[in-house]
This record gives structure tokens, C-alpha cells and sequence, in this order.
């Protein structure tokens, strides 16, 4: 699901904000999309019940591997 995206797009959707970045800027957006991206990946995954402790309660042994 990590998608990178291109120069041209970010290009675009930067001329599309009205925002003016430098080279370094944009260097910096990139990499922070791409982590992003990383974050929405993990994050988009079933979970079972030990992944909200606060709302469980009375789990068993096998819920705990």
C-alpha cells in the first residue's frame, strides 16, 4: 500500500494550495508523506483485543500471545 508520490504531482497539488516551497521544503514534504504512507499502513490492520488494553477486560492466556 506505500504509494510515493511524484514530483509532478506534488507539484501540482502545491500550485493547487497556493504554496510556494523551496527545493528543501519539498525534500522534507517527501519524506514525510513516505512515513505517512508507512504509518497508514500499519495502522489499516485488524487488531484484536490487547491492542486497546483500556477497553478489554477479563482476557484469557492465549489473548496475551
Amino acid at each position: 500500500m506505500t504509494s510515493s508520490l511524484g514530483d509532478a504531482a506534488l507539484d501540482q497539488m502545491l500550485a493547487s494550495a497556493g504554496l510556494q516551497l523551496t527545493a528543501a521544503q519539498k525534500a522534507e514534504l517527501a519524506l514525510q508523506l513516505q512515513a505517512l504512507a508507512t504509518m497508514k499502513e500499519r495502522v489499516r490492520q485488524p487488531r484484536g483485543p490487547m491492542a486497546e488494553l483500556a477497553h478489554s477486560f477479563g482476557f484469557n492466556a492465549e489473548d496475551l500471545t
